[in-house]
């Protein structure tokens, strides 16, 4: 996963918390080059939190694209 973080000054760590997906169940479709088009549209979200800057950020990951969003404490 990407750095939330990515202009912190210190050498940051991440510890993941929780994390949920949604169940959803999505077809293949598939076209005639073997190529799956509907993707698995189900989210991820969750907590990562910084042992060295002790923040902490909320996730949701989609499609192969994270987003992130700092919680503040």
């Amino acid at each position: 996963m990407k750095n939330p973080n990515p202009d912190c000054e210190r050498h940051c760590k991440f510890v993941y918390g929780y994390s949920v997906t949604t169940a959803m169940y999505y077809d293949p479709v598939y076209d005639k080059h073997g190529n799956n088009l509907n993707p698995d549209g189900n989210i991820t979200s969750g907590t990562i939190d910084c042992i060295e800057c002790h923040k902490r950020w909320s996730y949701s990951t989609q499609y192969g694209k994270t987003t992130f969003s700092e919680v503040i404490q």
